[in-house]
């Protein structure tokens, strides 16, 4: 696994911008230790400092190509942790992306328009089939969460994102301003993908 350092690095690969804070968040380390590692990190080049907001540089990605291969190698040799993703890639991920295109449209006389969210049973019924891909997504995920807790994490925040959209806040199923369904979605799938090596799905 990834050092605290690296981790904190790796962690601009989820987040492309973020704040010492905003990164703790999405690792759950601690926020002396994720200041610590950016302020080496930007010593080394490894990332780079915007007033209070950091990114990856070439050379962190770099960095990250290199420790990979032996951080997750455990993960990119294992038959079963490569069954799941085959799983989560043809199941539960297009599933969700096919919920989002659908809570962000709707059709209307045959046609594909952008959804108003007038319709609160409309709303209502994808954030309930959302929470039934999430549960199955913990299950489909079990031996990657099994060797890496980041990952039930990740799982952890879509929960929380879940809640609150069925509470009303219509930002948390795929708002970007905001910790949402799509927005966690993409920081796990990401982090699942440099875990075992594999690359995106066009």
């Amino acid at each position: 696994m990834l050092d605290p350092y690296q981790l904190t690095v790796h962690t601009l690969t989820l987040r492309q911008l973020g704040t010492a804070s905003q990164l703790a968040e999405v690792t759950g380390q601690e926020l002396a230790d994720v200041e610590a590692g950016l302020e080496k990190a930007a010593a080394d080049g490894a990332v780079v400092a915007a007033k209070d907001k950091y990114m990856i540089s070439p050379a962190g990605r770099t960095l990250l190509d290199e420790v990979y291969p032996t951080a997750f190698g455990t993960f990119r040799s294992s038959p079963q942790i490569g069954e799941a993703m085959d799983a989560f890639e043809t199941g539960v991920n297009k599933q969700v992306l096919a919920l989002t295109t659908d809570w962000q449209t709707k059709e209307v006389g045959g046609e594909r328009v952008p959804n108003d969210h007038g319709d609160a049973d409309y709303d209502a019924a994808i954030v309930d089939k959302l929470a039934r891909v999430h549960e199955k997504t913990a299950r489909v995920l079990a031996p990657l969460s099994a060797e890496d807790p980041l990952v039930d994490r990740f799982l952890d925040r879509i929960g929380t994102a879940l809640t609150r959209a069925e509470g009303g806040e219509t930002d948390y199923v795929s708002g970007v301003r905001v910790d949402s369904v799509h927005t966690v979605w993409f920081q796990l799938h990401e982090h699942l993908l440099r875990l075992t090596g594999r690359e995106r799905p066009e």
